[in-house]
């Protein structure tokens, strides 16, 4: 298989899994692998505007599930990452338009490490459901730091539900 191939497998393959393998410990290199996938993610004017905490701490997640609509798999992943948007490692070079520069570094950096964690053999669940305040306030972020994806990292303990889009050309509008 070309790299073309592994990519579109890569991504093809790709599903949200919200069941973690308690049991099935994590082991170092995973973050440091995660991480490095992150690092390589495109930002605006290369300046990374986003952050990356880890919770570990059980108490902290379990408050977190309350502030996500009580989506309990949020707790049960061995990791949880929480993305946050900060904007004032642009604003001298973007102005408040680093607001919005900052939340898509965030997303990027967080798809970059859904694509990491699924080809590490492990699994993960987009989490965007949730009050940004109180995830804020759970975790004692920085005034500026804004939350934009929590995601749940771990070894699948259920099969992955089949996946279904739009398909390509639904996306895609032509304006003349």
């Amino acid at each position: 298989m070309d790299m073309k191939e592994q990519f579109f497998w890569l991504l093809k393959q790709r599903r949200s899994v919200r069941a973690f393998d308690r049991e099935r410990k994590l082991d170092d290199s995973v973050l440091d692998a995660i991480l490095e996938g992150c690092d390589l993610a495109p930002s605006s004017g290369g300046l990374q505007s986003f952050e990356i905490y880890m919770v570990e701490n059980d108490e902290k997640k379990r408050r977190l599930v309350a502030a996500a609509r009580d989506q309990g798999f949020v707790a049960e992943a061995p990791l949880l990452l929480v993305f946050c948007a900060n904007p004032s490692r642009s604003i001298h070079k973007f102005g408040e338009r680093s607001q919005l520069f900052s939340v898509q570094d965030a997303t990027i950096a967080a798809a970059y490490a859904q694509l990491t964690v699924y080809a590490l053999g492990l699994t993960t669940v987009w989490t965007g459901a949730f009050d940004e305040k109180r995830v804020s306030e759970i975790l004692g972020l920085p005034e500026g730091h804004r939350p934009v994806a929590m995601l749940p990292i771990g070894y699948p303990s259920e099969a992955p539900k089949e996946k279904t889009t739009r398909g390509s050309q639904d996306l895609f509008h032509k304006i003349c």
